[in-house]
């Protein structure tokens, strides 16, 4: 509609028609960018990752869109590292810092920590040509604990539909 502007004839002065058409563009695009960053996590396809073929661990594979429709899989390789969040539009995400209860106490959680100083990829975001665009890695440290990190382009948040459930 921006065109319309200045093409239609009007009173108004070249200072009004820019400022109109500045508004215009602006709340476009503000509101393009909420309606992506809201409808990021969404997802659309959830599938469960067997024991079986993911090294003897429950794992989950979601689907999420892009803003122009691509789609983006993230496969989960540990559900455990899925948390709920506060984020709004959001139901899960993908930890920030992780600790596991000392072997004593839960020795199936305790396993899936690593040595100090090694890092695992818990998640992994691929395109529509399933080519890796991102991984949420984890630093283990002392005792169980693990710090994470993203590289690339992952997808950390999900918005998860009960029916999916």
């Amino acid at each position: 509609m921006t065109p319309f502007i200045f093409i239609v004839e009007s009173s108004l002065p070249l200072s009004a028609r820019i400022a109109l058409a500045a508004t215009a563009l602006s709340t476009s695009s503000v509101s393009t960018a909420l309606v992506g960053w809201a409808g990021a996590s969404y997802v659309v396809d959830l599938r469960r990752l067997s024991p079986a073929d993911n090294s003897n661990i429950e794992g989950i594979e979601m689907t999420t869109l892009t803003l122009t429709l691509k789609r983006l899989v993230t496969r989960v390789y540990d559900a455990d590292f899925l948390v709920e969040t506060k984020r709004p539009f959001a139901k899960w995400e993908l930890v920030q810092s992780v600790l596991l209860p000392p072997p004593k106490e839960d020795a199936l959680m305790a396993v899936k920590g690593g040595a100090p100083g090694e890092e695992e990829t818990i998640a992994e975001t691929f395109n529509a040509a399933g080519k890796i665009v991102g991984r949420w890695i984890v630093k283990w440290e002392n005792n169980g604990a693990g710090t994470c990190r993203g590289t690339g382009q992952v997808v950390r948040y999900f918005n998860v539909h009960e029916e999916l459930l």
